[in-house]
């Protein structure tokens, strides 16, 4: 296993300090969820499964085209690329990575951190939407339902150069 070992790299997105605030039912779950591990809480360290998820998310690539970078740091965006911030939410208060899927491809997105990505990756984030409904009154003072639709995970768009790709 020592082979195996993963370490943290600048750019990886599933980082070993990331993977330490979850606990070791969490990442069982999304061992098995996000790169089909057979991986069991019963019998297996926190640091192995750990490694083993790293491990995977390495071979998987599904967040090839993902890139931490240093907050407010000046990177060059590539075009097709944007360069986001997700902010913990009510559906996150932990700041735990979010899962996206996206062409049968898995990825993850930090929370509070500025990534770089490839924009087909924000469609995930921009059809995350939960729909809030609420009473209110119309000009005739009858009493109406009306709604909003927000974000599951608030983000920023701090760079967009998707359109710079297609023309």
């Amino acid at each position: 296993m020592a082979d195996e070992q993963a370490q943290h790299e600048e750019g990886d997105i599933v980082s070993r300090e990331t993977l330490k605030k979850f606990n070791k039912s969490e990442l069982a779950t999304y061992g098995r969820a996000s790169y089909g591990l057979d991986i069991s809480p019963t019998t297996q360290t926190a640091e192995e499964m750990i490694d083993r998820i790293i491990s995977a998310a390495r071979k998987f690539k599904g967040n090839a085209d993902m890139k931490v970078v240093r907050m407010n740091e000046e990177v060059e965006v590539p075009p097709g690329y944007v360069k986001i911030r997700v902010s913990p939410g009510r559906h996150n208060p932990a700041e735990r990575p979010i899962p996206v899927g996206l062409n049968f491809r898995m990825a993850t997105i930090p929370v509070n951190k500025d990534v770089v990505m490839h924009g087909k990756w924000l469609v995930c984030l921009e059809d995350a939407v939960e729909r809030h409904y609420f009473k209110t009154r119309g000009p005739d003072g009858d009493e109406t339902l009306g709604y909003s639709d927000q974000h599951k995970y608030p983000f920023s768009i701090l760079v967009d150069n998707r359109k710079k790709a297609q023309g």
